[in-house]
């Protein structure tokens, strides 16, 4: 029955004579009837969701959610669905929709009680962020819930809940490209309709590979955009771009090509075929939309870890917008300078930001802190005051936060908490061990030992007082090299080096699945 929910088929073919003359022929199960088929299901659903909450459990492993709200367009009705994101033993990335929940209104009380519901429902005690869009609804709900959820046991909320609201990276860069794409204007919509008429028939296809050859251009597809798509937009004119003699040479050749903008569409004339003008105008409006495209890519990977990037494409969208906003050119300077100001609203000032993002590239060990103290120089200015306090507060959050985790790790493992590494604890040597030590005269006869030497130097230097996070920003970072097409595993690393670095392990496992929100 589990391939059956997959495929989405309907319970009433179970009863149709055709599928049981099927289930005859290639000697499958026997079908029952749907009643039954929905029995099976709901029983097959209860066991699937006690194991996950077994799971859950004695993993005891902190989450972060991530949820939002689908509306049906048929219906109307409105639906909040609820991700639990979290790493097993093993340090693989877990996702589990543990709430597919019909809520009546979008208020902030009405989000809050189904979060609460929803976790009590799955016994989880432990959170460490909720990744939301930015409507006001959520800011209401995450209070409220902040409220309720924090009074279950102090180890609930990680600091105090002061970063449990995360905003979706994703979600704000579509909303900033959406909006600045909103008008896009007869440039982009003569290109449109040249790509559409190439696209229509083979013909046509046939007919524009011949203007590709002629042209001594190199051969590839021309994709037409989905206008709910702002990425598709970018794909389609940067490929347009690359043809643009093709396109050319069809209005200068190709009647059937320049009829087809003649033709009146909705009481207009067609637009088209691109002008000098509307090439130029696209050209543009790429130096924008690449900067979308790449950021969109990165932040929204939903099959592997992504969020100690998020930080790094946010200050690279707001240092590619201001280079634009300070452009001689007054058209890109004014469309620059309008999206750059969204840009700062939805972020609520780039200072403003959880700095959990900025702590998730510190846990990556190419970076440390190096990336972030670059990001806040670029930003700011080398030497500034704002890039020095930025790095200062950040630092404090990195401390603030080990102390907490260091607490709680070593009242978990049953080790008193302390700030500095575990040193080493002396076995007790066995009796026949200790009978055949030889007592070593090192005092007497002006006798010199290189041991005892050594000891002396050691002791003179002292013990090595530096905690786990010292060691970590201290040392050297990672540069592995890498096969091309390959990526760097920061869990792989973590998973090896956990036992080094205990304590901040147990923090990188948390931090660096925070804001998994592909699924919007």
């Amino acid at each position: 029955m589990s391939w059956w929910c997959q495929q989405e088929l309907p319970l009433s073919l179970i009863e149709s004579t055709s599928f049981k003359h099927f289930c005859n022929k290639v000697n499958l199960w026997k079908p029952h009837s749907k009643r039954t088929a929905t029995r099976n299901i709901v029983e097959m659903f209860v066991k699937k969701k006690a194991a996950l909450k077994n799971l859950l459990c004695t993993s005891k492993q902190r989450v972060s959610l991530t949820t939002d709200i689908w509306t049906a367009q048929v219906t109307g009705a409105s639906y909040m669905v609820i991700t639990a994101h979290f790493f097993d033993e093993s340090w693989q990335l877990k996702k589990l929709i543990i709430g597919f929940k019909y809520i009546i209104d979008h208020k902030g009380q009405t989000i809050a009680n189904v979060l609460l519901n929803c976790l009590e429902d799955w016994g989880i005690e432990k959170l460490f962020c909720i990744t939301v869009d930015n409507a006001t609804a959520n800011t209401s709900a995450l209070g409220r819930f902040h409220s309720v959820f924090s009074s279950i046991s102090p180890d609930a909320l990680v600091l105090d809940g002061n970063y449990l609201h995360m905003r979706c990276a994703a979600h704000i860069i579509n909303l900033i490209a959406k909006e600045g794409l909103r008008d896009l204007g007869d440039n982009v919509l003569a290109i449109r309709n040249a790509v559409q008429y190439i696209r229509s028939f083979t013909s046509r296809v046939n007919a524009f590979d011949q203007r590709v050859t002629t042209g001594k251009m190199t051969r590839g597809s021309l994709p037409l955009d989905v206008k709910t798509r702002c990425n598709s937009i970018f794909l389609m004119l940067s490929r347009a771009l690359q043809f643009k003699v093709a396109f050319d040479k069809m209005e200068t050749e190709d009647r059937l090509y320049n009829d087809y903008f003649l033709e009146v569409e909705n009481g207009v004339k067609r637009c088209g075929p691109p002008a000098a003008s509307d090439w130029s105008g696209v050209e543009k409006l790429i130096r924008f939309l690449v900067i979308f495209y790449n950021s969109t890519l990165i932040v929204s990977a939903s099959s592997k870890v992504n969020t100690y990037k998020c930080y790094g494409e946010i200050v690279t969208t707001e240092r590619n917008l201001i280079g634009l906003a300070n452009s001689l050119d007054s058209e890109l300077k004014l469309t620059a300078s309008d999206m750059l100001k969204k840009f700062l609203k939805y972020w609520e000032g780039i200072k403003g930001l959880n700095k959990m993002l900025i702590l998730a590239t510190v846990f990556d060990p190419r970076n440390k802190m190096h990336f972030a103290k670059l990001c806040f120089e670029k930003l700011y200015g080398k030497d500034s005051y704002e890039a020095k306090k930025m790095l200062g507060s950040v630092i404090d959050l990195l401390q603030s936060m080990f102390k907490e985790y260091n607490l709680r790790f070593r009242e978990s493992s049953g080790q008193p908490a302390q700030s500095t590494q575990a040193s080493s604890v002396p076995v007790p040597e066995s009796q026949e061990q200790a009978s055949e030590r030889m007592e070593l005269v090192v005092d007497d006869f002006g006798y010199e030992r290189m041991d005892a030497v050594y000891k002396e130097l050691v002791a003179e230097k002292g013990e090595d007082t530096r905690d786990e996070l010292e060691v970590y920003l201290k040392e050297a970072v990672e540069t592995p090299k890498l096969l091309p097409g390959t990526e760097f595993d920061i869990l792989s690393w973590w998973r090896v080096h956990k036992i080094k670095y205990p304590v901040l392990a147990e923090m990188a496992r948390d931090r660096v699945h925070l804001a998994q929100l592909a699924e919007y």
